[in-house]
């Protein structure tokens, strides 16, 4: 009667005859394993490169052109603007407020920054300095 510990031995033998590195059984394992690692190199590798030649950004505007805005923005609108909004242009203290509100209302709305000569205590200089600040 054959040893069944001599049979299980002589078939070990025998598979580690045939490739003593690596056992048949784990070459697809590694075969898997090296597409793998071969695919995430490549991916790796394409997405490097792709970045390279993404575009830049580009400003469409140029600074002028958005302190222009901004001071636009921050304009005070004097055909709606309060005794206290009107306050804080240059030139323009609590009493000159109230004779644009005034002329306001009894002349009606400004055309124009340049109208604000007609009101009583301003005069072209004080224009100059209220036109970046104000707006109709």
């Amino acid at each position: 009667m054959p040893d069944i510990f001599d049979t299980t031995t002589r078939k070990l033998r025998e598979r580690d005859s045939r490739n003593p590195t690596v056992p048949s059984e784990w070459r697809p394992r590694i075969i898997v394993a090296f597409l793998v690692v071969l695919l995430l190199v490549g991916g790796a590798f394409y997405a490097s490169r792709i970045s390279e030649n993404a575009p830049e950004l580009v400003y469409t505007a140029s600074l002028e052109e958005l302190a222009a805005e901004e001071e636009a923005s921050l304009a005070i609108n004097i055909n709606t603007a309060d005794e206290e909004e009107l306050d804080e242009l240059p030139q323009v203290g609590p009493a000159t407020a109230e004779a644009i509100i005034e002329h306001r209302l009894a002349n009606g709305r400004f055309d124009s920054v340049d109208e604000l000569q007609e009101v009583s205590g301003i005069g072209p200089e004080t224009i100059k300095k209220i036109k970046p600040f104000a707006k109709v």
